[in-house]
């Protein structure tokens, strides 16, 4: 060191500090080491610095390939996770076209056991030509020819009698020897048979003693000629009608142009800012969701899901009900205007299916089906509405028959044979009511309501009430709002809300594809609504909302749920069902056989499974292929015989 010291200070070295020595150093070259000094230092600085950047350089490139590697990997998961979402899309796509399969199977097989009876009927009631020809021939062998035709010839105009007997526009009280049911007509034949009714018809009675009797005339008021039932859902509202005699039950398909395609349309009505009615169903939900771009909407009156409105309050006439912008109108003229919607629809779609015949509301009877534990001031308030809606007259108020929802539905499902269940099995008989003495529970779970029955077939095919209908109002909507408060927790309060009430197209539609995954055992993806994520992204980014979620994660605009949060948000209405089957059971002198699920609830696996599970043991538990038409189109067999339940408590 201080052989270096001396060369960079030209052989003069420094004596050390505190040694107590004098310097033998001139003055002059002390002065050159005091300027030299610092520029040795800098250099060494210098250094230390170009050091250090070099191994902060070194740093930052290893972190560069750091970030790199993270980032591939995060490529790679991305992938992973889409070819999963895609493997699992194309699973669910594939499930649902099994499903979709099955189901027409089912239906098939329905119509099969359906025209079956019909068939054998019609085999056991036409006589054989060749039994007569084979009579003919012993009698005369040899002059078999001509007694061959005679009795061809008689077979022929018996069965042409018949036929003509068939296409009478009423159902006539046959004769013993005639029991076959009149069939649908076509066209011209209602055609024919209208002009006929103006007059008064002469008809035949059974077991009839007496000519006067036997001609009593019969006029057109006294009969029927379609039986429309109307199911008034708290979330969707259809309708389906059958012709007097005729087996086969029809309702129309709705939103098919908004790419929907259901059997119901979802309860929303729409007035502009006078009161005047617009649109009802889906046409509401669009039109307001239309003038909602235009800031307009506040000017119209929309009411959705509004059925619940009857229940558990004091109504009268005048009773009021808000509307989505605030503002109040009477309830009385939101139902009826629901009911008038409706009718206009049936008759018009039933005008289609008769070749242009014309119907009017006078020659239908009308079922308004209604849940159980509605009180008979909420009864009587639909019974007014449905008067002012114009579906019948004071005059003839025998036309309207206010139906509990889950006696229509045991209607529907004790003539269901075996595979118009799901489960394909009936351990007795073909059908229910073919057993006189059976006990069964129908279990009707809705949207809005669950209500339960018992009923016991009678002899001819009746029903008698064991158990006084019971019910609460833990139905399918419990799960959808548990569903919405998960979102709120999600995205927030206000950008739910902001969502909620400036996009209910949207909203709807989230709702209609949530009420599909309800239908799904385990996780389900969610399609997010654009403007719901729009929304969203204001705030920040939507992969944030589900940071730290376990129940829900966000995968390419769709929302995953998982199974167990999907299971826990149907705890409520599970508790309410089980609680309603138990107190049933619990009655010591009955001796149910079935357990019968109906409604579109009822599709639910969690809450199917459920039932199944707690109760299957000891009953038989079973659900019809259409579950949730099982109410409206049992409402039209109640129309075509409305003494069907002879007792009730």
């Amino acid at each position: 060191m201080e052989k270096a010291n001396k060369h960079a200070l030209g052989g003069w070295v420094p004596p050390l500090a505190g040694q107590g020595q004098e310097s033998d150093v001139p003055a002059q070259s002390q002065s050159a080491l005091l300027r030299f000094l610092p520029f040795q230092l800098d250099t060494l600085l210098r250094l230390r610095m170009a050091e250090q950047d070099q191994y902060l350089t070194d740093l930052r490139k290893e972190n560069e390939q750091c970030k790199n590697e993270i980032m591939d990997l995060r490529k790679e998961n991305g992938n992973l996770k889409s070819n999963n979402r895609t493997l699992r899309l194309e699973n669910e796509k594939c499930n649902k076209e099994l499903e979709d399969l099955r189901q027409k199977n089912r239906n098939l097989k329905l119509e099969i056991s359906k025209l079956r009876p019909g068939l054998q009927d019609s085999q056991k009631e036409m006589p054989c030509p060749k039994e007569r020809m084979s009579k003919a021939v012993d009698h005369k062998s040899e002059s078999s020819e001509e007694p061959r035709e005679s009795e061809l010839k008689t077979v022929n105009e018996k069965c042409a009698n018949k036929k003509h007997w068939v296409k009478l526009l009423f159902q006539l009280n046959s004769t013993e020897h005639d029991m076959q049911q009149p069939q649908e007509m076509n066209a011209d034949e209602q055609n024919d048979s209208r002009k006929q009714s103006k007059e008064t018809i002469k008809v035949p009675q059974k077991q009839c003693t007496s000519v006067a009797k036997g001609l009593r005339p019969r006029t057109q008021h006294q009969e029927s000629l379609v039986s429309i039932g109307i199911d008034f859902g708290t979330a969707f509202t259809g309708y389906s009608f059958g012709f007097k005699g005729a087996k086969q039950i029809r309702q129309p398909k709705w939103g098919e142009e908004y790419g929907m395609n259901t059997p119901k349309t979802p309860t929303c009505i729409l007035f502009d800012e006078n009161k005047n009615f617009l649109k009802f169903g889906y046409d509401a939900i669009m039109n307001y969701t239309r003038q909602t771009r235009r800031n307009e909407a506040k000017k119209l009156f929309l009411f959705d899901d509004f059925k619940m409105e009857l229940y558990g309050k004091v109504l009268h006439r005048d009773s009021m009900m808000t509307a989505k912008n605030g503002k109040k109108m009477r309830a009385m003229k939101v139902f009826s205007e629901s009911l008038k919607f409706m009718k206009d629809h049936a008759l018009d779609m039933i005008g289609k299916h008769t070749a242009g015949v014309t119907y009017s509301a006078s020659d239908a009877t009308w079922v308004l089906t209604v849940p159980a534990i509605w009180s008979s001031a909420a009864k009587q308030f639909m019974t007014e509405a449905a008067t002012e809606a114009g579906l019948v007259t004071k005059s003839e108020p025998e036309r309207l028959i206010v139906a509990l929802e889950p006696e229509a539905a045991s209607v529907w499902c004790k003539q269901l044979p075996k595979e118009g269940f799901m489960e394909g099995d009936l351990t007795e008989a073909e059908t229910i009511e073919q057993v006189p003495g059976t006990q069964y529970m129908v279990v009707d779970c809705g949207g809005g309501t669950i209500d339960v029955t018992v009923h016991e077939v009678a002899e001819g095919g009746c029903l008698k009430e064991l158990h006084r209908v019971s019910g609460n109002n833990l139905g399918g909507q419990t799960v959808d709002k548990n569903f919405k408060s998960l979102l709120r927790e999600i995205f927030s309060e206000k950008v739910f809300d902001e969502f909620e009430e400036n996009h209910p197209s949207e909203l709807k539609r989230l709702m209609y594809d949530f009420s599909i995954c309800k239908r799904y055992d385990g996780e389900v993806l969610v399609q997010c609504p654009y403007n719901l994520q729009e929304l969203a992204r204001k705030v920040k980014d939507i992969e944030d909302y589900f940071e730290g979620n376990s129940d829900a994660e966000w995968e390419s605009g769709q929302i995953l749920l998982s199974g167990t949060k999907l299971r826990a948000l149907h705890d409520n209405s599970i508790r309410g069902i089980e609680n309603l089957i138990e107190e049933i059971l619990q009655k010591s002198n009955l001796t149910i056989r079935y357990i019968l699920l109906v409604g579109g609830f009822a599709l639910s696996p969690y809450v199917n499974g459920f039932v199944k599970e707690k109760f299957g043991s000891k009953y038989k538990v079973l659900c019809p292929v259409d579950a949730e038409l099982a109410v409206v189109k049992g409402a039209v067999m109640f129309g075509m015989m409305p003494n069907v339940v002879e007792s009730r408590i």
